[in-house]
């Protein structure tokens, strides 16, 4: 579905994925962005609105239209916690199994590891952020062969 939104007098024309999945993908002028609108408890939203679709969580830089694409592969948050390691930074070649970063949750620390070898395209999350189930972290591009 495709809305207009306007911020400072400039108008927009955001294209927004799936309602239902988390996060919802919004593109803007090229630029895909995760969205993840408020939950709020006993407050069913019939439609969208163009307030809701132009809000996206500040902590959530986009992904690249080459990892939404099937070209690279993005890493998800597995569970709710916050950030206390990152391991990789862009460029980095990684290999299966290799840390690429560590979430806290419920007093626990939980390794992130890499399902695949590749290089590290985006760090999508940064030491202190908390991240929300599904919430992408890490970008890689397989690697070359």
């Amino acid at each position: 579905m495709n809305v207009r939104v306007q911020i400072d007098g400039k108008t927009y024309i955001v294209e927004i994925g799936d309602l239902n999945s988390r996060p919802i993908q919004a593109i803007v002028d090229g630029q895909i962005f995760a969205v993840w609108p408020e939950e709020v408890e006993g407050v069913a939203i019939a439609a969208p609105t163009t307030h809701a679709a132009s809000r996206s969580a500040p902590a959530t830089p986009p992904v690249s239209a080459a990892a939404l694409s099937g070209q690279t592969n993005v890493v998800t948050a597995p569970l709710p916690g916050d950030v206390v390691v990152v391991a990789v930074k862009p460029g980095d070649a990684v290999e299966v199994g290799q840390l690429l970063c560590t979430l806290e949750s419920m007093k626990m620390n939980n390794p992130i590891r890499s399902t695949q070898a590749g290089v590290v395209e985006q760090v999508l999350i940064a030491v202190g952020d908390h991240v929300n189930h599904g919430q992408p972290l890490v970008t890689l591009r397989q690697a070359d062969h």
